[in-house]
């Protein structure tokens, strides 16, 4: 099958950047963290068949203006184009057209080469084509290993992977930070006959660069300096001597901008770049103006299915998460029950309070392990970047926890009965924790992702779920213990509480989850 063939291009699409409408237009991008500004008043267009090569710095702004351009970052002021869709707001929209290779490879070690790219098949909704999978890896020169767990990769290799799931994705738009690390001079070669390849047959790549002498594959160059854009051009004009001259020069505004920044347009004076297009104007070609069209359900769910499977096939085989948490259950219940020789009459009472608080630590031990694993793998950013709804990651994620926590929950129950000879396995004891682990793993799902972005984040996910789970955690407790007291009326009033906390703690989720995980 054809390089791409799968993704809906025809082999003999062209498109000339100059007889169409940009693909790609980022309206006058602002981009401030705190006080300090990292971009200003950026405007930039790529169209159907360019390749645009952004130049400039350490620091320049460049990985930045990507991720703004792919959803990741909201900018603080301007508009992200692509077709009908602009982000702000619709970064759904915009996200089903782009297709992002970042510094991170966005790859899972304890799945292979195949599974890897099978997987964001699935989680973006493309073409679930095995044959594209076998011709992306025998383009990068990984077909051999394609069976391999991607732990055992060089750096070179990941690169290589990371370029394969990229350019696997059907998107009109292909955004590349730095695409050329850690390849070798073949495989640097390799790469920009692939991005030439692919702009032929129409998409619009923007490509951010360092060296000036691997840059004259593209079409174009802009360069950015201390978060401005202060020249644009053909390839050739843009050598390493005159680039450090650029670079000097434009290293003097730089400190302005870092302590002033642009004077920021309303709402109503930036919305007109979202203003529909005037029927009859052609974007670019069918095949390439919506390569995911309407997700509607089935996709939906054959992206939770993805996450899902991703996440259970990971944990069967390194047991990361799965290990402590039984330890945990285990020792705890072990020394609980030797230490207090209890009896029925204590055990009633305080057995509840030694369970729903392991069911609480075992939450955050385990929702914040799974959690930070994928954000220093960095596999994180390509889960937000799935077209759609993004409170699907949440449902997805919650899943997977609340599996976990029912397996805390059964061998607790087990335990009860060999260290503290007491039968929890009451219908009502199973719906109360149950209901408690529906709680624990939502509330816990949605807070690791609020603390994700923080350096002290498996710190701070405690600090604030301990408090946020008080109500569930008391409630559970308060009912168990009425159940095993046999007082049928009060562990409804419980059961009830715990109810109504689970529908509110999902009925907020569903609202905020979208603004929690976007930065």
């Amino acid at each position: 099958m054809p390089w791409g063939a799968s993704g809906g291009f025809p082999l003999d699409t062209c498109c000339a950047a100059v007889d169409r409408l940009p693909m790609l237009q980022l309206e006058r991008i602002s981009k401030a963290f705190g006080p300090r500004w990292v971009l200003w008043e950026i405007s930039l267009a790529a169209h159907p068949g360019e390749i645009v090569a952004l130049m400039g710095p350490n620091g320049a702004g460049k990985s930045t203006l990507l991720r703004v351009a792919a959803t990741l970052l909201r900018p603080t002021s301007g508009r992200v184009r692509i077709g009908d869709s602009c982000w702000p707001p619709d970064g759904a929209g915009v996200r089903a057209q782009v297709s992002l290779l970042s510094h991170q490879p966005w790859l899972y070690p304890d799945l292979s080469a195949e599974e890897n790219l099978r997987f964001y098949q699935r989680l973006y909704g493309w073409p679930e084509d095995p044959e594209a999978i076998e011709e992306a890896l025998r383009r990068m020169g990984l077909a051999d290993r394609a069976r391999d767990p991607v732990r055992s990769f060089s750096r070179g290799m990941l690169q290589r992977l990371a370029l394969a799931r990229a350019f696997l994705s059907p998107a009109p738009v292909l955004l590349l930070d730095e695409p050329f690390t850690g390849l070798d001079v073949l495989g640097i070669e390799e790469t920009r006959e692939v991005i030439r390849e692919l702009a032929a047959r129409g998409r619009a790549v923007v490509v951010a660069l360092h060296d000036p002498a691997i840059a004259d594959f593209a079409h174009r160059v802009v360069v950015l300096v201390g978060g401005r854009l202060i020249a644009e051009g053909a390839p050739m004009a843009f050598r390493e001597k005159a680039l450090q001259e650029l670079y000097q020069a434009g290293m003097a505004p730089r400190r302005r901008l870092a302590t002033g920044g642009p004077a920021l347009r309303s709402e109503e004076g930036s919305s007109s770049l979202c203003v529909e297009r005037s029927p009859g104007v052609d974007l670019a070609p069918a095949e390439i103006r919506s390569p995911h069209g309407a997700r509607g359900k089935g996709r939906e769910l054959r992206a939770l299915r993805a996450l899902l499977g991703k996440d259970l096939r990971i944990e069967g085989r390194g047991r990361e998460t799965l290990t402590p948490l039984l330890t945990l259950a285990g020792l705890s219940l072990f020394l609980f029950g030797t230490a207090f020789e209890l009896r029925p009459d204590l055990a009633r009472s305080f057995v509840p309070v030694f369970f729903w608080m392991l069911l609480l630590f075992a939450s955050s031990l385990g929702v914040g392990r799974m959690m930070a694993a994928e954000m220093d793998r960095g596999t994180w950013e390509g889960l937000l970047m799935v077209p759609g709804d993004r409170s699907l990651l949440f449902a997805g994620k919650a899943m997977v926890h609340g599996l976990l926590l029912g397996l805390v929950i059964l061998i607790s129950l087990a335990a009860a009965g060999v260290f503290f000879h007491l039968s929890l396995w009451d219908p009502g004891i199973l719906l109360l924790m149950a209901l408690g682990a529906i709680g624990l793993s939502g509330g816990t799902t949605l807070l690791a992702a609020m603390a994700m972005a923080t350096r002290s984040r498996e710190l701070l996910l405690p600090i604030l779920l301990f408090p946020v789970a008080a109500p569930l955690v008391i409630a559970g407790i308060q009912g168990t213990r009425a159940i095993l007291e046999v007082d049928p009326s009060g562990w409804s009033m419980w059961l009830q509480i715990l109810i109504a906390y689970d529908l509110l703690l999902f009925a907020v989720t569903g609202m905020v989850f979208e603004e929690v995980v976007s930065a």
